[in-house]
């Protein structure tokens, strides 16, 4: 059972010249939540003269933002403070907010359609755009949108609002929309990075890869070391089918995180550059990635020999019950005309398409008879 602070019994005997509220409201302002939560807990709400709508006030700031936060506790405690009398109309914006935590998006709406808060805090941008938020979180989105356009007519500077209609354009799937309103935004922006990389990626999601790869360029310059603008511009050259611009990129960015050298060989794979696929794949760490990447490679440039060597090391890998591998092994194999390593890897195939390759390679086995240099 949760108990809000309100109910915490005294840890030791208070002292009767301390104002504890006070004392809590001193440590609120400096964000001591639990040095306040302490006081709180001495305060005698039974004596006379208690200031319950200052306490119950403090005791809901508490919950709201003390950590973790409470945000049902706040809801009860600033509800108290309404009840005791609170006329502050900031404590409605504090009710919201714990309402919001909530997930409680059509409280939030009632509680900032309030006379109180409508009449005092028209000109906050922040009370717009938790609006916004609810009405969007409802499903509501032609209210929210409306919202958006209220808020950047009564506030033209704050481009909060433009920001937020991009991302929900691309929520709903508009990427067009959403890379023309993205643009706008950041002609008047700085922007963030992930603003630049959501952009970017409604550009190509419009399949406009071009204009997406020279804007994520711009980003890159902007921001040189970050990784997830590597990866979308890097998926954008796939698009524009130049994997080794997309290799070139994302071996760049293993060279600080090691954990690309897997993608990045591959993308050199794709490029035709197995030379290179194959120097990255010798650096990865991750011996099971490292194998499986390795043995596709050389299947496809038919290094068969190699190909058949591994399979100690893949079955020392734990990788003995990937059929996929189990089956280029006996492939490997039958090109080496080791007929018995052959069977062995196929005789463990389950699966309906392996199976069925595995019975074509038996036939082509017994086809050769003693003559097995005709199968290699």
């Amino acid at each position: 059972m949760v108990v809000t602070v309100s109910f915490v019994a005294p840890a030791h005997s208070a002292d009767p010249d301390v104002d504890y509220i006070e004392l809590a409201a001193l440590l609120v302002r400096d964000g001591e939540y639990e040095r306040a939560a302490a006081a709180l807990a001495d305060v005698d709400l039974g004596a006379e003269g208690v200031d319950l709508i200052k306490y119950h006030t403090l005791d809901g700031m508490i919950a709201l933002s003390g950590t973790p936060s409470r945000p049902a506790d706040a809801v009860a405690a600033f509800q108290r403070s309404i009840d005791a009398g609170q006329v502050e109309p900031s404590i409605y914006l504090f009710m919201a907010q714990a309402q919001f935590g909530l997930e409680r998006y059509a409280d939030v709406l009632k509680t900032l359609n309030l006379p109180a808060v409508r009449e005092n805090f028209a000109n906050l941008p922040s009370i717009h755009l938790m609006r916004i938020q609810a009405h969007w979180l409802l499903g509501q989105h032609d209210l929210a949108f409306q919202a958006i356009a209220a808020g950047q007519r009564q506030f033209p500077a704050n481009t909060q609002f433009l920001r937020r209609q991009v991302f929900y354009l691309m929520e709903l799937g508009l990427y067009q929309e959403a890379a023309e309103s993205g643009r706008a935004y950041l002609s008047r922006s700085e922007g963030k990075v992930e603003d630049y990389v959501a952009i970017g990626a409604a550009l190509k999601r419009s399949r406009q890869a071009q204009q997406a790869a020279n804007f994520l360029e711009t980003a890159r310059l902007k921001f040189p070391d970050d990784e997830n603008v590597v990866k979308v511009l890097a998926s954008t050259y796939l698009d524009l089918n130049r994997p080794l611009a997309a290799a070139e990129l994302t071996y760049q960015a293993a060279l600080s995180n090691p954990a690309l050298l897997v993608e990045a060989a591959e993308l050199f794979r794709r490029a035709r550059q197995p030379v290179r696929a194959l120097m990255l794949n010798a650096q990865i760490r991750d011996q099971s990635a490292k194998l499986k990447q390795r043995l596709g490679i050389l299947v496809e440039l038919e290094r068969y020999a190699e190909v058949a060597a591994m399979e100690p090391a893949m079955l020392r890998a734990g990788l003995g019950t990937d059929q996929e591998i189990r089956y280029a092994l006996a492939y490997a194999h039958f090109k080496q005309a080791d007929f018995a390593a052959v069977e062995r890897n196929l005789q463990v195939l389950t699966k309906p398409e392996l199976f069925r390759k595995a019975t074509e390679l038996r036939k082509i086995m017994q086809d050769c008879g003693g003559d097995r240099w005709k199968c290699t």
